[in-house]
């Protein structure tokens, strides 16, 4: 079974608490992250962070739907696929650290388990350029920029 992996860092023009608020509020993400087609919270913690959620995304063989448990920290959030269509393993996690000048580095790391017979240049290619994606779209939902 082919695993992919691509981790990738962006500065962003946003404090810390605001950049996690934005990442931890799920059901936008079909707003800035341009694969994600659907996303629904399923179920949330009794601090209303999100636990389950279910997603569509556009992928290059079809449309994938699947859903993930989510982990919260302080400084980050993380996850793992609890059910995929086209995925038989997803874990994700999104790292931030405060910089000196109020912005924020929001590292995501991105592993992906799958069946799908594609040579290993193009899954690479693929997940770098999800990953490179999101961390854009994010920095353009929260600078105003898009």
């Amino acid at each position: 079974m082919p695993t992919d992996n691509a981790r990738q860092h962006i500065d962003v023009a946003a404090d810390l608490d605001t950049v996690l608020a934005t990442i931890r509020d799920v059901g936008s993400q079909p707003d800035w992250i341009p694969t994600i087609k659907e996303a629904e919270v399923d179920e949330t913690d009794s601090s209303g962070l999100p636990r389950t959620a279910r997603f569509a995304a556009s992928t290059a063989v079809g449309t994938d739907r699947y859903t993930l448990a989510y982990e919260h920290s302080p400084g980050g959030m993380g996850w793992s696929m609890v059910e995929g269509r086209l995925q038989t393993g997803q874990e994700g996690r999104y790292t931030l650290e405060r910089l000196d000048d109020g912005a924020t580095r929001v590292t995501y790391d991105l592993t992906i388990h799958h069946n799908l017979p594609l040579p290993g240049f193009l899954r690479s290619r693929v997940i770098k350029g999800l990953v490179d994606e999101t961390l854009k779209g994010l920095r353009s939902r929260l600078e105003g920029a898009g």
